[in-house]
């Protein structure tokens, strides 16, 4: 997933391919930190950032999709975790379609793709912080994103954007840009990811919904 991810302090982190060589230092970071992680569990790693609810240096990493529903007994859209490299914890998180109604945190004309689901792993210690937010990944009009605070410098139709909630409190807001690779090897941007998402959860309601939207073309 070579996603750009921009905070809100306009911190850029890039996310690398593990057949990168600009992957292998945090890659070895995280084995001299974790002696249990293995490069066969993932795709690719971002640099290292200190994350706004954590308040700790992380290493986030893309996991294999088959990896993470083995281990979470259900299919995903992606799969990360979040290593907190100042204590030595981690966890597993994962994205799965947005079926709810908009949450009163958010303007009602945003409109909601994914949120995360936060894992604890067995003998694995976790920061007991990252289990306390929720990420969700949405698209709203231009006018409700700079209301939220968003920088919309370089926007371009594959960039979404995040908030980070901690009981319906937002406590940052993100975006994302750049494609997204699936684990087949095949390009595929957020749109499309969302589309295949909701077929297979056979809400065709919300497709429909999502296409009506008339910012989508424009962002």
């Amino acid at each position: 997933m070579p996603d750009v991810l921009y905070k809100q302090d306009g911190t850029k982190v890039k996310n690398i391919n593990l057949t990168d060589d600009e992957s292998i230092p945090l890659i070895q970071e995280l084995k001299s930190k974790f002696d249990w992680v293995v490069d066969d569990d993932y795709r690719a790693v971002a640099e290292k950032y200190y994350h706004e609810y954590i308040n700790a240096n992380v290493i986030r990493t893309c996991v294999v999709l088959k990896t993470a529903e083995n281990l979470v007994g259900k299919s995903v859209a992606t799969a990360h975790r979040l290593f907190d490299v100042d204590s030595n914890t981690s966890m597993l998180y994962t994205t799965s379609l947005f079926e709810d109604e908009n949450p009163s945190w958010l303007p009602q004309d945003a409109f909601i793709l994914g949120v995360t689901e936060h894992h604890e792993e067995y003998t694995r210690p976790v920061n007991p912080k990252m289990l306390e937010f929720k990420e969700y990944f949405f698209i709203a009009p231009t006018e409700t994103l700079v209301t939220l605070g968003l920088d919309l410098t370089d926007i371009n139709k594959d960039t979404v954007y995040s908030a980070l909630v901690v009981n319906d409190e937002i406590k940052s807001i993100r975006r994302y840009t750049n494609f997204i690779e699936g684990d087949m090897g095949v390009l595929a941007n957020w749109q499309m990811l969302y589309m295949i998402f909701a077929k297979k959860a056979r809400r065709l309601d919300l497709i429909k919904e999502f296409l009506s939207k008339p910012f989508l073309e424009a962002q």
